[in-house]
């Protein structure tokens, strides 16, 4: 094979990746559904979650393995100082979450119902928010972004965010502003993942965000509490702009700002110093 052929390859690898991730991610939220409502037994919303979760994100963390593998990428990896980025991580998604609920309360839009937490519901939803948040990583800052950072540069992590955001449509997100936020939050953990040379700080920001808004402060859903309760039991009303939605705070400028907030610094960092671009060789491995 010639050297234009080889360089040719190498410039088709990216698409080839993106287009096969997106389509097996999109066949793994459609279809995956599909099946578990097939097996679910349907006694308690808990289990059905449960089962369809586990299916589904199962499904994508073992995609998200296995494309790693065939790019010669660490799906897994969580980067150098790994403790250190997760405690980094965690400290974000907490902050960025409450953040976006306190401009809720400052609007006005915020109320407080009663709750009844259960320590072994919390316990059981916390599992399952890690393995759905765990496989998102490994999928799409594990495997796919640092491919395309490798030939793409920082442009890979925004692309990869655009099929993060895209494609929780067929999860059910349905708003602009939505999957404008969407967007942001995959922009915040792949800036997270690229800076760091793994997934350990984009993990532990993602799963923070998503554990503080469902299990803590009773957000998503919408109103009420979720499968498994929450430790408050707070809802948004009034215009669906601070959230009065069915999809909540994620669909709320609220959400916007405080995603806007936490991802200044990182943007800010990545400019002056070069970061992520000097990351990606830590973060992927010869394709």
């Amino acid at each position: 094979m010639s050297n234009r052929d080889e360089a040719r390859g190498r410039r088709f690898v990216p698409f080839a990746v993106l287009l096969v991730g997106t389509a097996l991610c999109f066949l793994i939220l459609w279809g995956g559904g599909r099946i578990a409502a097939l097996v679910m037994p349907g006694r308690t919303a808990a289990v059905d979650e449960t089962i369809g979760s586990g299916i589904i994100f199962g499904l994508l963390l073992v995609a998200g393995l296995a494309g790693g593998a065939l790019c010669g990428v660490d799906a897994a990896r969580l980067g150098p100082s790994g403790g250190r980025k997760l405690i980094e991580g965690a400290a974000i998604g907490c902050v960025g979450l409450l953040i976006a609920t306190l401009l809720a309360a400052i609007a006005g839009v915020l109320r407080q119902s009663q709750a009844a937490p259960s320590a072994g519901l919390i316990a059981w939803g916390t599992a399952l928010i890690l393995l759905q948040v765990a496989s998102e990583e490994v999928f799409f800052r594990g495997w796919i972004q640092p491919v395309l950072v490798k030939a793409w540069g920082a442009a890979g992590i925004v692309v990869t965010a655009i099929a993060f955001a895209l494609l929780h449509l067929v999860g059910g997100a349905i708003s602009v502003l939505s999957v404008l936020n969407l967007f942001l939050g995959g922009l915040l953990f792949g800036l997270l993942a690229a800076r760091s040379g793994g997934i350990a700080a984009a993990v532990a920001a993602h799963f923070l965000w998503n554990w503080t808004e469902q299990l803590v402060v009773g957000l998503d859903p919408n109103p009420g509490s979720g499968s498994f309760g929450s430790i408050l039991n707070l809802d948004l009303v009034g215009s669906s702009w601070w959230g009065g939605s069915a999809e909540g705070l994620n669909a709320s400028v609220a959400m916007t700002m405080a995603l806007a907030a936490v991802l200044s610094p990182l943007l800010i960092l990545a400019v002056r110093t070069g970061q992520p671009l000097e990351q990606r060789r830590s973060a992927s491995a010869p394709v």
